[in-house]
């Protein structure tokens, strides 16, 4: 399996994108998560959103989702395809309702629904979800308060990855059972109690055997300036955790 980041920012960064990654493998395209950056950053890729046949959606913060909009409209207008939309039951309809449905319920004079512009796959909790060579299991994880967010660990042939997208530090054994990699929420911004994502002090406390698989994503534009710091760079490399660099190339 491929994983190459198109953005590995979080909700505002505009250095790094939204957190993002498109995965490969034998011969298949998957798309993870499809913020506002995510169309204008493909091409770094070598890729458009006409190339990605299929997306996951982990949930419905702008940072995650407001690139479908333009996703759907291309495909129903311009290409006249229907992508593959992966998503946990629980969110499918207020992706409609709440998020989309305000500018997509017309194409130029056609009234839509979400099933128009794509193919919905509904994934369930901890129910692994086979499509094409990708196995997918869906997991919920401590966000927003009362707001459904999931991670995830996608399966290919011999190869699993955790994505535990965005997420409090829980020390999760979920997603470094049986996987090689895990690529890890982490904020490097003051740890503050009313926070809603894992902090880096507290990443260091996880078990060595879980840092050792942690890859760190979601990370502000300030990251540019720390890691010019000696001592940042000591203590990264200290905990044995690694920063995920966006349109690199990662196989497992």
């Amino acid at each position: 399996m491929q994983v190459r980041w198109n953005g590995t920012g979080s909700a505002w960064a505009t250095h790094f994108g939204n957190s993002s990654a498109v995965l490969e493998a034998e011969g298949a395209r998957l798309l993870f998560d499809c913020g506002h950056t995510v169309p204008s950053r493909l091409p770094s890729l070598g890729l458009t959103l006409a190339d990605i046949p299929a997306v996951f959606i982990s949930h419905l913060h702008g940072d995650h989702v407001y690139g479908l909009e333009e996703f759907g409209f291309r495909s129903f207008l311009l290409w006249k395809t229907r992508p593959h939309l992966l998503i946990p039951e629980s969110l499918a309809l207020p992706l409609w309702r709440n998020v989309l449905s305000g500018t997509m319920t017309r194409a130029g004079e056609t009234l839509m629904i979400l099933r128009d512009y794509f193919e919905i796959h509904l994934l369930q909790e901890d129910k692994p979800y086979h499509f094409a060579p990708w196995t997918l299991t869906i997991h919920p994880v401590r966000h927003v308060p009362d707001v459904s967010c999931y991670g995830v660990k996608i399966e290919a042939g011999t190869s699993s990855v955790g994505f535990t997208t965005d997420t409090l530090a829980d020390a999760d054994p979920f997603f470094y059972r049986g996987t090689q990699a895990v690529f890890h929420d982490c904020s490097f911004t003051p740890y503050t109690p009313t926070t809603v994502h894992a902090h880096f002090e507290q990443l260091e406390d996880y078990p060595e055997e879980f840092r050792r698989k942690t890859f760190l994503v979601h990370y502000d534009d300030e990251t540019l300036a720390r890691k010019l710091d000696p001592a940042w760079q000591k203590r990264i490399a200290h905990s044995q955790m690694r920063l995920t660099d966006p349109f690199f190339c990662y196989e497992f």
